[in-house]
């Protein structure tokens, strides 16, 4: 609070206090307050409240822990301490020719484990890691029962590389490929392994097994045996082997020895105006020894020597007769092509035409 005074009027009577005597403060000018308030009482029944608050704060508390440990704790009786929980049966199946034994010591599980221990997600990374596995499944049956399904990688060619060594049908040496150009060695030499199409190269980095190939045109390749068996091979059509001629070009040998040659980026189109040619074969009686796939138009094709047979009492004399190469310039023999302007063509012998013919 302000003081009442004279002193805050010295400015205007500072003249006249030179000359009079300063008088003591008065005391009883003040004016005082009591600065700090009375504490407030509190009552009794908000005393027990927040009392009451403190001790549910704390029972929570305790639940929180306590509960969590407690399930633990009996988890750990109820699974991994109880006899019941131990493996006794373990189930391998696997669509392949890899040994059951082999996996079991693979999967590092053996019989008297308690089957709660394992961790599933382990044993089945320790499977694929297989090169020859393309997939692993394992799965628990409660109470002793652990089931392990393996899905093998489906070979569809050998792998030849001559300048590293590497050979079709052999164990040591050899590589299969799948579907996805995976590499992985042969375990069992059969007569369905034996039978399966080569991928030939002259070009390549050594391949790792279990990696897929690093080389573009060998996986054209594969996708080339595979495309061609699923439409050629209801006729009797099959590939017996791809070579890598160069980066761009591929060339496939089939059962019935024609040679044809695809574009390793565009087969899927060479096989379309493969397959007209065929049907147009079948209808003129010759037999494709040769075709060129990879150009668009004017495919050069050849054909196969014809067979001419006298029969002479029991006996039959065959004479060769020497293979005609045929232009795509000029007309095949007994081509309906050729016939009066006014016929009208089907779509699909048009785009034949313009095969041969160059349009």
């Amino acid at each position: 609070m302000r003081k009442k005074s004279r002193r805050g009027n010295v400015r205007k009577f500072r003249f006249r206090s030179i000359f009079t005597r300063r008088r003591a403060d008065d005391e009883t000018e003040w004016i005082r307050f009591d600065e700090e308030p009375v504490a407030a009482k509190h009552s009794p029944r908000r005393r027990i409240r927040r009392r009451l608050l403190a001790a549910r704060l704390i029972a929570l508390a305790c639940l929180s822990v306590s509960i969590p440990l407690a399930l633990k704790w009996g988890y750990g009786e109820v699974f991994f301490k109880n006899e019941e929980f131990v493996l006794k049966s373990l189930q391998i199946q696997t669509d392949g020719s890899l040994n059951v034994t082999r996996l079991a010591e693979i999967a590092n599980v053996s019989a008297g484990m308690n089957l709660m221990d394992l961790d599933l997600g382990q044993i089945q990374t320790r499977i694929e890691t297989l090169p020859q596995v393309e997939r692993a499944t394992v799965t628990r049956e409660l109470p002793d029962r652990l089931h392990l399904m393996v899905r093998e990688r489906v070979p569809v060619a050998w792998l030849s590389v001559p300048p590293l060594g590497i050979r079709p049908w052999d164990l040591e040496r050899g590589f299969l490929l799948d579907e996805e150009g995976h590499v992985f060695r042969c375990l069992d030499l059969n007569e369905g392994i034996k039978s399966l199409p080569v991928v030939e190269a002259f070009e390549m980095v050594e391949p790792e097994e279990g990696a897929k190939v690093a080389s573009e045109v060998i996986s054209a390749g594969i996708k080339l045996i595979v495309a061609s068996d699923a439409r050629f091979l209801p006729r009797g059509l099959s590939v017996q082997s791809v070579r890598v001629r160069d980066e761009w070009a591929l060339e496939c040998t089939y059962s019935t020895a024609l040679k044809a040659t695809f574009g390793a980026y565009d087969f899927a189109r060479g096989l379309d105006d493969l397959a007209l040619i065929l049907d147009r074969m079948a209808d003129t009686g010759r037999t494709l020894s040769t075709v060129n796939l990879a150009a668009v138009k004017n495919i050069p094709v050849t054909f196969a020597a014809a067979e001419s047979s006298t029969v002479a009492g029991n006996a039959t004399a065959t004479a060769p007769v020497s293979p005609v190469s045929q232009v795509t310039s000029a007309p095949l023999s007994g081509d309906p092509d050729s016939s009066a302007s006014g016929t009208s063509d089907s779509a699909q012998e048009k785009h034949l035409r313009s095969i041969l013919k160059g349009g």
